[in-house]
């Protein structure tokens, strides 16, 4: 069975009436879950974004058990986003020429291998801060190629109707299992130790790679090779496309300032937890971790909706809800009111992200899929940096709490401007 195939048959008389009966079609859920490529696909990504999330924590709690530096967190949340500011939109770009399974696959292997590497250095008693920089990098190159990729398949999979709906599962799914992943991350470094969390996440990313081998992708359309420009010219007609039409120029605008922000709540939300609350590894993971279960409920809900008006929710869960969320995360007095705020804000969040990614997506030709996705990678991941260095440099002088105040505020002051506007508000 294929999305948008009818699962019963029409053609059969209502036994009152004597009219056919319409075939009933299953819920959206139902109706994307029941094709298989679509399923493995969703659980490939799912894993892979996990590992993707867990790694943020562990990168970050094992650099700070390594050094009292209080900069140093953010400097290896630098590292491993880095790659994005320079690798997202070629990344994109490639993926518009090239087959997009293959893509994932050599990806997701350079990511293993990386991981294989680190945990033996881990374990053999040789890892270092600066090691563990490096080690970022490299992770954080091969998770920056791979991600605009994955988010350009959906479209290939699913019928337009349905492409809301297999957003939001998508978004939320991943989006959740990155979180989620933080979680996992500090039980796993609680009960096996930092070698023994590594290696964990180098049997899911296994996984994923052997999942996704099961997937068959639709062809996507391409330029024939000779026809191709060249990798730069490429690149500029796909930043030319985004940033030159409205709704995709202010889409891509709040992804940076959102992936900013957010970068700064994971590095300094687990400093807070461990020094002001006096907290472990496994209490930062899973409050960080509750963020995703807020965005995985919510996102279900999204997906189950035929309609959505998603400029007012942008407005609403995205400009005001994505600072204000954060403020209140950093007000929080203990490690229980943050647990219950970082639950509502996630919710919050997989409502904005299911209707910005489906607004991205639905606004962009097939043919600049590829690009289009890694500038709102660039956005997301490559923002990263940016909000490390914001709380590196703030955090020594006024405490991590006080900085995610700070952005919080920071944040809706840029984003209520950008999506209170009648431009916005309309879109469905």
């Amino acid at each position: 069975m294929t999305v948008g195939e009818p699962t019963a048959a029409a053609g059969v008389d209502d036994p009152r009436s004597g009219a056919p009966i319409e075939a009933e079609s299953p819920g959206p859920v139902r109706e994307l879950f029941a094709d298989r490529n679509f399923r493995n696909f969703y659980v490939a990504q799912v894993l892979y974004m996990a590992a993707n999330g867990t790694l943020r924590f562990a990168f970050v709690w094992l650099v700070v058990t390594l050094s009292e530096w209080p900069s140093v967190e953010g400097i290896v949340a630098i590292a491993l986003g880095l790659p994005a500011m320079f690798l997202s939109l070629p990344a994109g770009a490639w993926s518009d020429r090239v087959d997009r399974k293959r893509m994932y696959t050599y990806g997701t292997a350079v990511t293993l291998a990386a991981l294989v590497a680190f945990t033996i250095v881990i374990a053999s008693g040789n890892v270092t801060a600066l090691n563990t920089g490096i080690a970022a990098l490299v992770i954080g190159a091969a998770i920056s190629v791979n991600t605009p990729n994955i988010s350009a398949v959906v479209p290939l999979l699913v019928p337009e109707r349905m492409l809301m709906n297999a957003v939001a599962l998508q978004n939320g799914g991943g989006q959740a299992a990155s979180f989620i992943g933080l979680a996992f991350g500090g039980v796993a470094i609680g009960l096996f130790g930092d070698a023994g969390a590594f290696a964990l996440l180098s049997v899911v990313t296994a996984l994923s790679l052997v999942v996704m081998l099961r997937v068959t992708i639709p062809p996507h359309p391409a330029v024939p090779d000779g026809e191709q420009p060249h990798i730069l010219r490429s690149i500029a007609d796909g930043a030319k496309f985004g940033f030159g039409h409205d709704p995709l120029r202010t889409l891509l605008i709040l992804a940076l300032i959102l992936g900013g922000s957010f970068a700064v709540v994971q590095v300094s939300l687990p400093r807070v937890i461990e020094d002001d609350y006096g907290q472990s590894a496994s209490a930062a993971g899973l409050v960080l971790g509750v963020f995703g279960i807020g965005m995985l409920a919510s996102s279900l809900v999204v997906a189950r909706r035929k309609s959505m008006r998603h400029g007012v929710n942008l407005a609403t869960y995205l400009g005001v809800g994505v600072g204000l969320g954060q403020l209140v995360v950093g007000l929080s007095p203990n490690v229980w009111v943050a647990a219950l705020s970082m639950f509502v804000w996630g919710a919050a969040a997989g409502v904005a992200m299911a209707s910005h990614r489906t607004l991205m997506q639905t606004n962009t030709p097939p043919e600049m899929m590829g690009r289009v996705m890694g500038l709102l990678m660039l956005g997301f991941m490559g923002a990263l940096p940016i909000g490390a260095f914001v709380s590196s440099v703030l955090a020594p002088q006024i405490g991590p709490a006080m900085t995610m105040r700070v952005v919080g505020l920071a944040t809706m002051a840029m984003t209520i401007p950008l999506t209170w506007r009648k431009s916005i508000i309309s879109l469905r």
